[in-house]
């Protein structure tokens, strides 16, 4: 390409961009797959490409062991543990149980060794080929601006002639060919990319298939070591504890204080409920029972509540009987009076 070529098509792109040149539209059809192939790539399908790349890598990566040999994290451990185990008597409980669970880790190594190459073959390839197509289209989508970038720059050259050239008008038919190639290209591949999806469904069930494989064959081998365990009671398994709360002391109920005066009169003896009654007929007793001011329990359970009363006065709504004052004593018999003094002698008069 000479640089007059060049120069014209950098004119025809400035004058597009500043709104001065008429650019050649495609159809709607056209820039709706145009649009989904935009969302395809730059939103969807780098960023899955990205993302199963990174977790392939991270359950295929090996790390090296005590052999030099480079091993999965869980058979590392696995062999590890049968090692050790090895280590001990052939009737140690603990020996036994470290062989089989290692070994069994060296199994579920291998499941996942599986499980990596199926997953590569399935998913990843898919999303690979994916970007593949797309990377292509992008190729042709380029070539296609190119093309139609030329077609216009020759179409506004022949219509600015202002004479007939049949160099330009050649040159309009062969970039307007051109344009249409790459633009049949452009279409083919976008409709190709859409119908790929049947293959995309296929090759993530087959993703889907290959992880449920993994897991349940894991899960049969645990199942399997679990069943013949060596210990004589088996793996330890956890015991739920009641985490439950106690019970407040505000939930309690609570007994009032004439309850406390009514256990504490059921449980004297009979003897004091005798002497209280014999005490009770004894009109001529001055005094209260002894047996109710010397208990210092008895006399806290039949004081008054209310502030107002003496110190030592009682209940009366205790609901037990209590000892009453007799009635006062009779007045002094008059039969007994000593007699009158004798008047006073009158003096006579001097």
């Amino acid at each position: 390409m000479n640089i007059n070529k060049k120069l014209d098509r950098m004119k025809q792109w400035a004058g597009e961009r500043m709104g001065g040149e008429i650019k050649t539209n495609v159809s709607d059809d056209f820039k709706a797959l145009e649009t989904e192939m935009t969302l395809r790539h730059e939103a969807g399908l780098e960023k899955l490409h990205k993302s199963m790349s990174t977790y392939t890598k991270s359950i295929s990566k090996r790390n090296e062991g005590d052999d030099k040999e480079k091993t999965l994290p869980i058979g590392h451990m696995g062999m590890t543990m049968v090692a050790h185990g090895e280590d001990f008597e052939n009737d140690s409980e603990f020996g036994q149980c470290l062989v089989v669970l290692g070994r069994t880790n060296e199994r579920v190594a291998r499941i996942q060794e599986n499980y990596v190459t199926d997953a590569t073959a399935s998913w990843l390839e898919s999303l690979e080929r994916s970007l593949a197509q797309m990377k292509e289209y992008q190729t042709a989508r380029k070539k296609l601006e190119q093309r139609r970038l030329a077609y216009d720059t020759s179409l506004a050259k022949m219509q600015k002639a202002k004479r007939e050239d049949f160099r330009v008008e050649e040159e309009l038919r062969s970039q307007k060919a051109k344009y249409e190639e790459a633009n049949d290209d452009v279409y083919r591949r976008m409709q190709e990319i859409k119908e790929s999806e049947s293959e995309s469904v296929a090759d993530l069930g087959a993703f889907l298939d290959a992880e449920l494989a993994y897991y349940d064959r894991a899960r049969d081998a645990l199942l399997e070591l679990k069943s013949s365990w060596p210990a004589r009671q088996g793996p330890a398994q956890l015991q739920r504890r009641d985490f439950s709360p106690a019970p407040s002391a505000s939930r309690l109920s609570r007994i009032p204080s004439d309850s406390i005066s009514i256990r504490t009169a059921i449980a004297r003896p009979q003897s004091r409920v005798a002497s209280s009654t014999l005490a009770e007929h004894d009109v001529f007793n001055d005094h209260y029972n002894s047996d109710f001011t010397s208990s210092p329990d008895r006399a806290y359970g039949e004081r008054s509540v209310s502030p107002a009363t003496s110190h030592g006065s009682f209940a009366t709504g205790s609901g037990f009987p209590t000892s009453k004052k007799g009635p006062p004593p009779p007045p002094p018999s008059r039969a007994k009076k000593p007699p009158p003094p004798p008047p006073p002698v009158k003096r006579a008069g001097i």
